[in-house]
């Protein structure tokens, strides 16, 4: 039997959350600790509202309650008390303006999971360590339906949170602060610096369903360096096992070739219909109809490190260093190869006669990732500077496992392919420099900063083994060819400058600029003007307008995949290689932003914040994918393009005349579509978010309250028009209708945090609800919605003495799971082929109800 979880209206939980809140005495949970203090990972979280701040301006002095651009900071033992496997799960619970994705996930975006800040691509959130860029991944959006096409984003699931004392989460656009990628928002993670003590943890549990099981061991420790200094080192090793869950087919549907009236195999008909004259295989009485468990969550074995260390180099300067090393192995199980597919369709009897009963093929990624930074800062005439050198890598290799190449023969042939790897790097080398200025008109210094930066990057494709590629490639994940092999560089250069001061007691303004060239592209200026004005003690309005841009990455520039099948040959061409020019491409440019944000905070006690702010964020030549250009020639008599519209004999004079230009011909028989990465149009996105914090004091204990809320919407404003040499062919745009709704649809209408905190004593519980808004998805090309939906956690701890602390949890008590496509909406072969189509760009995941427990000895 399965608890449901009651229904709330979003204004329901908004009213109560505020009522909460609102009658909270003053009480001030450890304002006072410092920063670096650790706490016990299911404490009450102490209020983070003064403390300071250090992401997203060059001064020193603004707190979450008086900064004037909208910060959250998270702080460990919140990190810690979600009981998720990782960076990004537990910041999925704690802000609803950052969403984890659903859908829309191609193979490896299972595995490189990416996110959403303020409903956008996770291309524009950048992320910093200590205040320090952190890599985007080597991977690519863009193949094998890939979300964000020639996106790419910093895993934080990468990251160890044994390592984190507190995430800075700046929710506005800042470029001018920070260069290119930071367009919705700068995550920052800072890492422990305690010079003492330490902690070891261990985590385990698993799903309602008794699989999904995922163990974590966690360890810090902190030692003095000399006098002054301190190493803080910190590990991470977690296991998680597949969830596994079934996409069943119907009764009656056939899994293997049928059988003619002399016995032969025959292939069946589309949808797996017995041809005329023909018999079931007496094999179908022992078919598996549950073999298809691509549904199932990925595994992953992950290891991790990271270092904090500085100490003092005279009376006025510091040296610093931090680094991070990581290392995922994760498999995701891919859609069963059924027998009537391997028979009928590739015409493979050899695969058949080593796989008579089918296969499930494996896509294996193995990550490394690795930071570091060193660098010294202090004072010298008169000016803090800081100076540092930077080094980043990303390498990522695929592996298909348990598959063939329906190409070769077997046996033989392998089962285990290498599919080549992806590697980034990046290296960067930065000078700040920050001085006030005492200016008499002016109630507080004029704080000065002026910097320069210089970033080195390089990108490769390397091919896999040759038995990956050729042909039909591994089936599930075709390798990266020798043609699609690429090496690639740039540079860039950046200077920038800012002012900051109380121009009066009340008044705050912090303006910013900055200039950059890249070597590929050309030079972007951007700038920032932030505002905030405090009418009283405890009401201010907050106001920023600034303009920001996203490079387009090497991997996106450089991308190029070919991938074919018995429906023909597919090409992603590279934006700059002959085939993509001769179909109208051009050179990829920065997108470009412009970010508006308004905001009210009101602090009617200590221990109440309420802040609430509108932001709209206007895209200018957003990244996407062009439409696929060729045509099916295997029916001489009937040429059609890629959407199945039969084309007349210009209109295939006209594709043949334009692939001829880049020496490529499509044969009598054969098939071939090309596309490209391209700039496709303009979008506007418009918000509102709202937090409330209050902590209260009973004669029961302590208490923590908070509620946050974003409702986000994106709108296109503008296609840009399809090449010249292409407009007089059919279907050719630069935005279908799914690629519409997975630009402006992944998220839900609006979204709902609340939690409740409470300690007594040694106990401390926590419950918290994620309240996700209505869900509007495209399949089959039939519009649906998905309805508002509640998921509850729950968690609870005791200190036991001498260091020791244990905790339990649930996670989704309620059991909330990824719900079921309405049946108007699937497609034929869905209906023909399986019992029911779950809906894979929910919110939701597959893994339902989740149980842990956790150890913690802190010494």
């Amino acid at each position: 039997m399965r608890l449901r979880s009651p229904t709330l209206s979003p204004l329901s939980v908004l009213v109560a959350a505020g009522l909460a809140a609102g009658s909270a005495p003053a009480f001030a949970a450890g304002a006072d600790a410092p920063a670096n203090t650790v706490v016990s990972s299911s404490n009450v979280a102490a209020s983070t509202l003064d403390a300071v701040v250090v992401t997203g301006s060059r001064t020193s002095n603004r707190t979450v309650k008086n900064s004037s651009t909208p910060i959250d900071v998270i702080s460990a033992e919140d990190l810690a008390s979600t009981g998720q496997a990782n960076l990004l799960e537990a910041l999925q619970r704690s802000l609803p303006s950052l969403s984890q994705i659903g859908g829309y996930q191609s193979d490896q975006e299972s595995l490189i999971r990416g996110y959403q800040l303020r409903n956008l691509s996770p291309g524009y959130t950048l992320v910093l360590v200590n205040g320090k860029r952190r890599n985007a991944s080597a991977y690519v959006s863009g193949a094998n339906g890939g979300g964000y096409p020639g996106h790419a984003w910093a895993d934080l699931a990468l990251i160890p949170v044994s390592a984190i004392d507190r995430i800075e989460v700046l929710r506005d656009g800042a470029s001018a602060v920070y260069g290119s990628d930071a367009i919705t928002g700068v995550i920052n993670v800072i890492l422990k610096s305690q010079a003492q003590g330490g902690d070891v943890s261990v985590e385990s549990g698993q799903s309602i369903d008794g699989d999904g099981s995922r163990t974590s061991v966690r360890a810090n420790i902190g030692l003095p360096w000399g006098q002054d200094g301190f190493i803080n080192l910190s590990g991470e090793s977690t296991r998680q096992h597949h969830a596994i869950r079934t996409r069943r087919y119907i009764d009656g549907y056939l899994s293997y070739p049928a059988v003619d009236a002399d016995g032969n195999l025959v292939a069946l008909r589309p949808n797996n219909q017995l041809p005329a004259g023909a018999t079931p295989n007496p094999a179908e009485a022992g078919r598996d109809a549950e073999a298809n468990t691509i549904l199932s969550s990925p595994s992953y074995a992950l290891r991790s490190f990271a270092l904090n260390a500085a100490h003092g180099i005279g009376e006025d300067a510091q040296f610093y260093a931090t680094a991070t090393a990581s290392d995922r192995t994760a498999q995701a199980i891919q859609n069963f190869r059924l027998p009537a597919t391997i028979f009928g369709t590739y015409n493979a009897p050899s695969v058949l006669n080593v796989w008579p009963d089918g296969f499930l093929p494996v896509l294996e990624t193995k990550e490394q990732q690795y930071t570091g930074t060193a660098g010294i800062k202090g004072q010298w005439g008169g000016w803090d500077y800081d100076a540092s050198l930077t080094g980043n890598r990303n390498t990522v290799r695929t592996y298909t496992r348990d598959s063939a190449n329906f190409s070769l023969d077997y046996p033989g042939a392998p089962t285990d392919f290498y599919d080549g790897k992806l590697d980034y790097q990046q290296g960067i080398a930065n000078l700040d420099l920050r001085r006030g200025f005492d200016v008499a008109a002016f109630a507080s210094p004029l704080e000065v900063s002026a910097g320069a930066e210089y970033q080195h990057e390089r990108y490769e494709r390397g091919a896999g083994q040759w038995e990956s590629y050729t042909g039909f490639g591994a089936a599930a994940f075709v390798g990266y060819s020798t043609a699609d092999a690429v090496e690639a560089t740039r540079n860039s250069k950046a200077v920038y400058a800012g002012a900051a001061t109380n121009v009066t007691s009340r008044w705050y303004l912090d303006a910013a600029a900055r200039w950059e060239d890249h070597s590929d592209f050309g030079s972007v200026s951007t700038g920032r003007l932030t505002t905030r004005f405090d009418f009283t003690d405890t009401f201010g309005i907050r106001a920023t307008v600034s303009n920001g841009f996203h490079a387009p990455s090497l991997g996106a520039q450089f991308y190029q995949a070919t991938g074919s099948c018995p429906c023909g040959t597919t090409l992603v061409a590279q934006v700059s290689s002959p085939a993509a020019l001769a179909l109208g491409a051009t050179p990829l440019q920065p997108e470009k932003a412009n970010n508006y944000s308004l905001g009210v905070t009101w602090d009617p006690s200590p221990a109440l914040h309420v802040a609430l702010d509108a932001y709209q964020i206007d895209i200018r030549g957003q990244l996407g994918q062009s439409s696929q250009i060729g045509y099916n020639a295997q029916d001489p008599e009937r040429i059609t393009d890629n959407s199945g519209t039969v084309l007349s004999a210009a209109q295939k004079n006209t594709i043949d005349a334009l692939l001829g230009t880049a020496g490529i011909s499509i044969l009598s028989g054969d098939a071939f579509y090309a596309s490209y990465f391209t700039n496709v149009g303009d979008t506007r996105t418009r918000g509102l978010e709202l937090t409330v914090e209050a902590n209260q004091e009973t004669g029961w204990g302590k208490l923590r309250w908070s509620y946050a809320a974003n409702v986000g919407r994106t709108t296109i404003r503008e296609v840009r028009d399809i090449p010249e040499v292409l407009q007089g062919l059919p279907n050719i745009n630069l935005l279908t209708r799914s690629s519409e709704y997975a630009l402006r649809f992944r998220t839900p209408a609006y979204t709902q945090v609340a939690g409740l905190g409470w300690q007594n004593g040694r106990w401390r519980s926590n419950v918290d609800f994620t309240y996700y808004g209505p869900i509007k998805r495209l399949n089959n090309g039939v519009e649906y919605k998905q309805p508002p939906v509640l998921v509850t956690n729950l968690s609870g701890s005791v200190e036991l003495g001498s260091g020791w602390s244990a905790a339990l949890g649930i996670n989704n008590a309620f059991d909330k799971r990824t719900r079921k496509v309405p049946e108007h909406a699937r497609s034929a072969s869905d209906v023909a082929s399986i019992e029911t189509t779950w809906d894979t760009g929910d919110v939701l995941s597959t893994i339902g109800t989740f149980w842990y427990g956790r150890v913690n000895y802190r010494f």
